[in-house]
């Protein structure tokens, strides 16, 4: 079993986005473009299990980053963070957001549509990142409300 609820301790969310391959800073301070954050423990010992944080980006809700522990995948964590993600943009007035994924699958999974990088508002470092398109080929999501 696990629980979610909002998190207020960004810095302990960057270290469990990095250690699952997101490219974030592991301990940096709370952005202030951070809008929300999320944690998943695990019930029994109350370890952090999964998280995600949502962003305002050039006026464009972004989800920024969502990462679930290995081997607590496969057991419907993403689905929840993003239903919560997205009902927290719906009840700030939101009708669109965006994000950048290297495994788009869940996302696709949720409704949200692959678009070009030219569809895209300037949202993502990945834009102007010498390795976009060639050593890595993160996929730009997009859902309306």
């Amino acid at each position: 079993m696990y629980t979610i609820a909002e998190n207020t301790d960004y810095k302990e969310l960057t270290y469990l986005f990095y250690d699952n391959g997101l490219e974030i800073t592991p301990g940096i301070e709370r952005p202030s473009n951070v809008v929300k954050c999320w944690s998943c423990r695990n019930s029994i010992n109350q370890d952090l299990i999964g998280g995600a944080s949502l962003e305002m980006r050039n006026g464009h809700f972004v989800v920024a980053d969502v990462a679930v522990n290995i081997e607590f995948r496969q057991k419907k964590i993403g689905t929840r963070l993003m239903n919560l993600i997205e009902e927290e943009i719906i009840k700030r007035g939101g009708n669109e957001a965006w994000l950048v994924a290297k495994a788009p699958d869940l996302y696709i999974k949720l409704g949200w549509e692959v678009v070009t990088r030219e569809q895209a508002p300037d949202i993502s470092k990945c834009f102007s990142c010498i390795k976009y398109g060639k050593e890595c080929n993160p996929q730009i999501l997009h859902k309306r409300f």
